[in-house]
């Protein structure tokens, strides 16, 4: 999944749920923003006004907690780290939700974001790791991972937020 299917695939959704009168036109759907990553990850307010400032900035905090290494069952991760028993991706919710009652914010597959990495990079940020990322530094959930946003890997995706909600 590359960052412009991700783009593509919130506009078709837009389209459809808007069409269905399911959405105001002043709603869409979209990538969450780095900063909506944050919060809903659970990380305290980050200094640095770009996502590369940011990255790796806030250390020994994974979505699971402070101890390394994870625990069992902390998320769907690389089979070295032994903490799950997914091959590959696991279901959504297969684990613990996080301190905010959110799910699968680590592991499983790296989510693209909308923000680029830095002005001008043209790289886009993703969050989160994967079932194929052991390594500590990655794990973080301060860490920022990056590519083009035409590139497709197996361990990319995405998750959606609606624009323009007002509960």
């Amino acid at each position: 999944m590359s960052w412009d299917d991700a783009q593509a695939f919130c506009q078709w959704l837009t389209d459809k749920e808007r069409g269905a009168g399911k959405l105001s036109t002043s709603q869409s759907y979209r990538l969450p923003t780095d900063a909506e990553w944050i919060a809903a990850v659970g990380l305290p307010s980050e200094t640095g006004a770009t996502p590369r400032d940011k990255n790796k900035k806030i250390a020994d905090v994974f979505p699971w907690g402070t101890q390394w290494p994870p625990h069992k069952d902390a998320g769907n991760y690389d089979s070295s780290l032994n903490v799950d028993s997914f091959q590959h991706t696991s279901p959504a919710g297969s684990f613990d939700p996080n301190q905010v009652g959110l799910y699968d914010f680590g592991g499983n597959a790296w989510e693209w974001c909308g923000d680029e990495y830095y002005p001008g990079s043209g790289a886009r940020v993703l969050r989160g790791a994967s079932w194929i990322t052991d390594g500590r530094d990655a794990l973080l959930s301060s860490y920022r991972f990056r590519y083009a946003p035409d590139y497709r890997h197996v361990n990319f995706g995405f998750r959606v937020v609606v624009g323009g909600f007002v509960p």
